[in-house]
C-alpha cells in the first residue's frame, strides 16, 4: 500500500469520504432521520414536507439546532400548519414570529420568507411541497428549484439536496451535479486542508467538483462536521480531529473567514 504524505489532497479527500461514510453508517442505525436533537421538532421536520422546506428557508444566521426548530414552534403558535395557512395569513405569521420571544434572530424577514415560500409552493407545485423533489430530479435541477425560493441561498440549496438524498432516501439522479455548501464551517476546513486556495463560492464549489467528480456534495457533511467539532474559528483541535493525520493544518489560511 502506498503511503500518502500529510497534505496530499488525495489523502485529505479520502479521509473526508471515510468520515462521511462513518456518519452515514451511524445515521443508518437510527429508526428515523435526525436533523436536530429536539424530538418533537425533529419529528415535525421529517414527517411534513412543507416543514422541512420551511426549515431550509429559515436556517440562517443562528445555530442550526434553533433554526430548524422554527417550523415546529411556529405551528404551535399558529395552532395549525400548511402552505395555505401561511400564505393567507401574513400578519398572523409575522406576529407569531415576533413573539415574545422572537422565533428567529430576524423575525420580520423570516416571516416574509416563509409566506413567500408557501405562496411559491401553491403557485408552482399545486400546494404540495414534496413536489419540489419527488419526481426524481437530477441533483443540479433540484438545487436550481430550491434556489428559486426566496431565502434559499447556494449554501442552503446544496445542503438540502444532500439531506434529501442521504437521509430522507429521496431519489435524486446524477449526483455528480451535487455541490458543497458555501457554509462558514465548510469554508474554514476547505482552506485549512488546502483543498481550496481562496474564500470564494465558485472557487470552492469548482474545487469540490474536481476533487470528487462522482458526487461533490458527499464532501459537504464531513467538512461541516469537522468545522463544527474540531476546526473552530478561534481554536483548533487538530490532534483530535478525524483527519488530523493527513491534514496540512494550514490554520492561518482561514483567518479571514467570516459569516454563518
Amino acid at each position: 500500500m502506498t503511503r500518502v504524505q500529510r497534505g496530499s489532497s488525495v489523502s485529505v479527500v479520502q479521509a473526508l469520504l471515510d468520515f462521511g461514510a462513518a456518519i452515514d453508517e451511524r445515521g443508518s442505525t437510527r429508526a428515523r432521520p435526525t436533523l436536530i436533537e429536539n424530538d418533537p421538532a425533529n419529528e415535525f421536520l421529517i414527517s411534513d414536507d412543507w416543514a422541512f422546506l420551511a426549515g431550509v428557508i429559515g436556517d440562517y444566521q443562528m445555530p442550526a439546532e434553533r433554526a430548524w426548530a422554527v417550523p415546529y414552534h411556529l405551528s404551535r403558535r399558529l395552532g395549525g400548519w400548511g402552505v395555505d395557512l401561511i400564505a393567507e395569513n401574513p400578519q398572523r405569521v409575522l406576529e407569531a414570529f415576533l413573539g415574545p420571544p422572537a422565533l428567529h434572530r430576524f423575525p420580520t424577514q423570516s416571516a416574509r420568507w416563509f409566506v413567500a415560500g408557501a405562496q411559491r409552493v401553491i403557485d408552482d407545485y399545486d400546494g404540495v411541497a414534496g413536489a419540489v423533489w419527488n419526481d426524481r430530479p437530477t441533483a443540479r435541477r433540484l438545487q436550481e428549484r430550491l434556489s428559486e425560493f426566496v431565502g434559499i441561498s447556494q449554501k442552503k440549496a446544496a445542503m438540502a439536496v444532500e439531506i434529501l438524498a442521504a437521509q430522507f432516501g429521496v431519489e435524486v439522479r446524477d449526483l455528480s451535479g451535487s455541490d458543497i455548501a458555501y457554509d462558514v464551517h465548510v469554508r474554514r476546513v476547505m482552506l485549512r486542508t488546502g483543498l481550496a486556495k481562496r474564500d470564494q463560492v465558485d472557487h470552492m464549489v469548482d474545487a469540490a467538483r474536481r476533487l470528487h467528480p462522482d458526487r461533490p456534495g458527499a464532501l459537504d457533511l464531513p467538512l461541516w462536521e469537522i468545522g463544527r467539532t474540531w476546526c473552530h474559528a478561534r481554536r483548533t483541535e487538530c490532534d483530535a480531529c478525524v483527519i488530523g493525520a493527513v491534514c496540512p493544518r494550514l490554520v492561518q489560511a482561514a483567518a479571514g473567514v467570516r459569516g454563518a
